[in-house]
C-alpha cells in the first residue's frame, strides 16, 4: 500500500488518494461494441436500498496482531459454495483464477459446444481478454473477500463481453449487465449524471451481493443461482416447484427453462475449461500481473472529463474505459466523487494537477449557461471550440431539434468565475419548436363527414370549416382533418414534456368546438404593434371622429313626431288610455 503526502497540496483538496500500488498496467485494447446481453433479473422484494479542504494521506501503522485464537468454525465449509483453500503461491492473476476454481463439472453437451464457439473465434477472446485486464484482479479481490468461487470473475465475459457500457435491448447495462429495476434494488444511483451500473466496483458489489442472496435462496445451488441471475429467481423457482410437483429433478439440468438461461451456465463453463486447458488448446492469454490495474481517487470539487484524462496521459476513451459511470462531460463531486486511473499514473496526474491549479486555470469549463435571443447551438459550440455534436450529445438533445432561447444547457465557457454552480444543475431545461404539417383524407365512396370526423378525433363542424363545406364532401375530395401547427415544448429537468404555447391555423369554431380560450386572448398575445403603427391607427380614429361631427351638424334637425306615430300612449275623449302600438319584428 503506498500513501501519497503530496495530496493536501493539491489546491484546497481536489484530490484524496483513497490507497493503491503502483504497477505498470497490461496493454489493452480499447472496447469494442458487444452484441446484446442479458442480465440479472429483477428481484421479487427490492433491497433496502461535499466539498472539503485538503486532506493528506498519512500512513497508519498497523496495530499489533492479537493471540491467534482457535476458530471453532474453521472446519465447517465455506457458506458460499468454495472451499477453504490453502495459501498457494501465484504467479500471474490467471493462476490465481484458477486456484479458485470451485463448482462441479457441468455434464452438458451444451459445454463442448460453447467451448468450440469461443475457440473458433480466436480474435473475439482475445479482446475480451484485453478488456477484462483492466477490471480482473479488482473482482477476484471481491470474490476472495467473501470465499466465492473464482469461476464468477467469468460471469462478464458471459454477460457483457467484459464491456463496462454494453447495453443490452432490454436496457441492461455494466459488465454485469443490470436492469434499471435491480440496479435501483442494489443501490445503484441512475440519473443524468451518473450510471453506477457501469461503475466497476460499484457494480460488481452489488452484483455479488445479489448472487450471494440467490445462492442461498437456491439451497447453495450454483447452477441454480446463476440461472435466476439471467432469468430470474421467480422464474426458476416456479420451474423448481414444478418439478418437484411431477416427481422429477429439480437440478439445472433438469428444469425446463428459456433457450438463453439453458445456454447461460454452459458458456461460464467453457470458459473456465478453456482457462483450465489454455496450453493444450493453444490459446495465448495476454500477460496479467497479479496486482491492481487500477486505483480510486476522491476528489472534492468538478472537473473535466477531458481535462483529468490529460492530466493521466490518457485518451478519453481509455479514461472513460476505466470511468464508464459518468455520463456527462464534467465530473460533478457531488453526484460522483471517484475518478479510477492506472496504478501508474497517478504520480503524473496529481503533479499535472497541481501545475494547473498554480497556473490558476478553471478545472471545470463546462458550466450551465441559459441561451439568450439570437444564440444559437451552432454559436455557443463554435464559442467553445467544440463540434455542435458534441454539445448535443453533452445535454442529450437530439439532431434537428429547434431549441429555443431561454433553453439552459451546460456548456463549455471560456472564463469561469464559479466552478461550483455545475455542482447545483439537475439537467437541462429545454424549450423547444415543434411544427407539425396539415394533414388530408380523400373521401372514398360512401364515407361521410361523420365517420372522418371520428376516424380523426374532430368533428364535422371542424372538417366544413376547414374546408368551406356547407353540406357533404364528394367522394375523390381532399380534405384538411388537420391544420398545421406549431408548438412550443418545454422539457424540464426531470424530463416532463409539456407544451407550454400552441399556435395553429383552425378557424375560430374550433375553439368553440373543442372549448379552448376564446379568440380575444389571442389578439392580446400578438405581438404589440409598433409606435408608427399604433400613432396611424389614432390619427384613423380622430380623423372618423371630425367627419362624423361635421356630419353630425350638416344634417338638418327632424321634427318630432305626433306621439300616436311614435308609438306612445294617448288618451281617447272617453278618458280612457288607448292601446300602445308595438313594432313586431318578423
Amino acid at each position: 500500500m503506498v500513501s501519497f503526502l503530496r495530496v493536501g497540496a493539491l489546491l484546497g483538496g481536489l484530490l484524496v488518494v483513497a490507497g493503491c500500488s503502483t504497477v505498470a498496467p497490461p496493454s489493452a485494447q480499447a472496447p469494442a461494441p458487444v452484441a446484446q446481453a442479458s442480465g440479472p433479473a429483477a428481484p421479487s422484494q427490492a433491497e433496502p436500498s461535499q466539498p472539503g479542504g485538503a486532506a493528506a494521506a498519512k500512513a497508519v501503522p498497523a496495530p499489533a496482531a492479537a493471540p491467534a485464537r482457535p476458530d471453532p468454525l474453521a472446519s465447517l465449509p465455506a457458506p458460499t459454495g468454495r472451499p477453504p483453500q490453502a495459501e498457494v503461491p501465484v504467479g500471474n492473476l490467471w493462476d490465481r483464477i484458477r486456484a479458485g476454481f470451485a463448482m462441479p463439472p457441468l455434464n452438458s453437451r451444451l459445454v463442448a459446444e460453447k467451448e468450440r464457439f469461443y475457440l473458433e473465434r480466436p480474435d473475439y477472446l482475445q479482446r475480451m481478454f484485453a478488456r477484462g485486464s483492466r477490471y480482473l484482479f479488482h473482482i477476484v479481490e471481491e470474490l476472495e473477500k467473501r470465499g466465492m468461487p473464482t469461476e464468477l470473475a467469468l460471469l462478464p465475459f458471459v454477460e457483457s463481453a467484459m464491456n463496462p457500457v454494453a447495453l443490452s435491448h432490454a436496457q441492461a447495462a455494466g459488465l454485469w449487465q443490470f436492469i434499471p429495476s435491480t440496479g435501483r434494488a442494489y443501490n445503484l444511483q441512475q440519473d443524468w449524471w451518473v450510471d453506477n451500473r457501469r461503475d466497476v466496483v460499484k457494480s460488481t458489489e452489488a452484483a455479488l451481493d445479489y448472487l450471494q442472496k440467490i445462492y442461498a435462496m437456491h439451497g447453495n445451488d450454483w447452477f441454480l443461482a446463476l440461472a435466476s441471475y439471467n432469468w430470474g429467481e421467480g422464474a426458476v423457482a416456479r420451474a423448481v416447484r414444478r418439478n418437484q410437483a411431477r416427481g422429477l429433478p429439480t437440478d439445472y439440468l433438469s428444469l425446463p427453462m428459456p433457450a438463453e438461461t439453458r445456454n447461460y451456465v454452459p458458456k461460464l463453463m467453457a470458459l473456465k475449461n478453456i482457462l483450465l486447458r489454455a496450453n493444450e488448446l493453444g490459446v495465448a492469454l495476454p500477460d496479467l500481473p497479479n496486482r491492481p490495474y487500477f486505483v480510486t481517487i476522491e476528489k472534492t470539487r468538478p472537473i473535466d472529463l477531458k481535462l483529468a484524462a490529460q492530466f493521466a496521459g490518457m485518451t478519453v476513451d481509455e479514461f472513460v474505459a476505466l470511468n464508464p459511470a459518468h455520463n456527462r462531460p464534467v465530473i460533478a463531486a457531488s453526484r460522483n466523487n471517484e475518478i479510477k486511473l492506472p496504478a501508474d499514473r497517478i504520480d503524473a496526474f496529481m503533479a499535472a494537477v497541481e501545475r494547473h491549479g498554480q497556473a490558476n486555470r478553471a478545472f471545470a469549463t463546462w458550466q450551465p449557461h441559459t441561451l439568450k435571443p439570437g444564440e444559437t447551438l451552432e454559436t455557443l459550440a463554435q464559442r467553445g471550440g467544440i463540434a455542435v455534436a458534441e454539445l448535443r450529445d453533452a445535454n442529450d438533445l437530439r439532431a434537428g431539434q429547434r431549441i429555443l432561447p431561454g433553453t439552459r444547457i451546460l456548456a463549455p465557457q471560456r472564463a469561469v468565475e464559479d466552478e461550483t454552480r455545475v455542482e447545483r444543475f439537475d439537467g437541462p431545461r429545454v424549450y423547444e419548436l415543434v411544427e407539425r404539417p396539415a394533414a388530408y383524407h380523400t373521401v372514398k365512396r360512401h364515407e361521410s363527414l361523420a365517420t372522418i370526423a371520428r376516424r380523426y378525433g374532430t368533428t364535422v363542424a371542424n372538417l366544413k370549416a376547414w374546408n368551406g363545406l356547407a353540406k357533404t364532401a364528394a367522394p375523390g375530395t381532399r380534405l384538411i382533418v388537420r391544420p398545421a401547427s406549431a408548438q412550443t415544448l418545454l422539457t424540464t429537468e426531470d424530463g416532463d414534456r409539456r407544451v407550454v404555447r400552441s399556435e395553429t391555423n383552425e378557424p375560430r369554431i374550433m375553439h368553440a368546438v373543442l372549448r379552448r380560450e376564446p379568440a380575444e386572448p389571442e389578439r392580446q398575445a400578438a405581438p404589440a404593434r409598433t409606435k408608427r403603427q399604433h400613432a396611424a391607427k389614432q390619427a384613423r380614429r380622430a380623423g372618423a371622429a371630425t367627419q362624423k361631427a361635421s356630419a353630425a351638424r350638416a344634417k338638418p334637425v327632424a321634427k318630432k313626431a305626433p306621439a300616436a306615430e311614435r308609438g306612445d300612449a294617448v288618451r281617447t275623449g272617453s278618458g280612457k288610455r288607448a292601446p300602445q302600438r308595438t313594432n313586431k319584428r318578423t
